[in-house]
């Protein structure tokens, strides 16, 4: 099969979704391997708020502070920093301290998603991972294998979803995200692979556009992109993964991610999908 016959079968799983979003009236893009799906100032206030609570909390809690609230990153930046519960690209974990945050963050999304005729589209959805996104200048290692300041797609570190969602939160907008379509694919493009470099070399890339802050942006996992944060500040954002397909089997997933995902069409109780037992403390020396 040609790689353009491949992509457009692929890309029709997003028809249903595009259609309900136009039955809503909700306002989206189109740029096929991606949608970007427009949010009203209350939504993304709504979602920014619970955001900064969760980091805050870390921060309180680690450093015995008292932050309430803030506008800027360059207020709490030091303590963003040295902030335990980071992995090496960014992702800062939810730990016993700041389960309840975390919580109302998961359902807020879930919310608004059902709201905008989304949720009925999907029948997995990733828990959403609260992101710092550093850059040289905050010793942000760039040469890791799977640095996402590297094009990739993220099916190429592992990740089993359809697509990928972005959302802008706080910090410099010029740390964003580059999005690209491969010159070629092949039935192997969506396998593990030992690093972005090597593959990259291999599909090859054509620009599409960069991320808009002021949208959610859903993009396939054939949708290429990578992080623009040479040089440039701190950002937060919101990530997760989505499955639109029904018959994908959740049991072949790696270790990794089996239990990453959830149905959220169901009522969830999220304290049984979260054991809090099994969740670490932030003074913890893992993640």
């Amino acid at each position: 099969m040609k790689s353009s016959n491949f992509i457009k079968k692929r890309l029709k799983r997003y028809d249903n979704l595009k259609k309900d979003l136009k039955k809503k009236k909700i306002k989206f893009s189109d740029y096929n391997y991606l949608l970007e799906i427009y949010f009203s100032k209350t939504e993304i206030n709504q979602i920014k708020k619970i955001v900064l609570k969760y980091i805050l909390k870390s921060i309180n809690i680690f450093f015995q502070k008292k932050f309430k609230e803030i506008k800027k990153i360059s207020t709490i930046k030091n303590y963003l920093l040295r902030l335990p519960n980071i992995t090496p690209n960014g992702v800062i974990k939810l730990k016993k301290e700041n389960y309840n945050e975390y919580v109302s963050l998961q359902k807020k999304i879930i919310s608004i998603l059902k709201r905008k005729n989304i949720l009925k589209n999907l029948s997995l959805l990733e828990f959403v991972e609260v992101r710092l996104m550093r850059s040289n200048i905050n010793q942000y290692n760039s040469k890791r294998p799977y640095s996402s300041s590297k094009i990739h797609s993220d099916s190429w570190s592992g990740n089993p979803c359809d697509a990928k969602v972005a959302l802008y939160i706080l910090g410099d907008k010029k740390n964003t995200i580059e999005f690209f379509s491969p010159s070629k694919i092949d039935k192997n493009f969506f396998k593990k692979k030992i690093n972005y470099e090597t593959t990259i070399k291999k599909y090859g890339f054509k620009k599409i556009k960069k991320l808009n802050t002021n949208c959610m942006t859903i993009f396939d996992q054939s949708c290429l992109h990578k992080t623009l944060n040479y040089n440039t500040g701190l950002r937060i954002s919101l990530d997760f993964g989505i499955i639109i397909c029904e018959s994908i089997n959740i049991n072949k997933f790696t270790i990794r991610y089996k239990n990453n995902f959830f149905n959220p069409n169901k009522k969830n109780n999220f304290s049984a999908l979260f054991d809090k037992k099994k969740i670490k403390s932030i003074f913890s020396k893992s993640y």
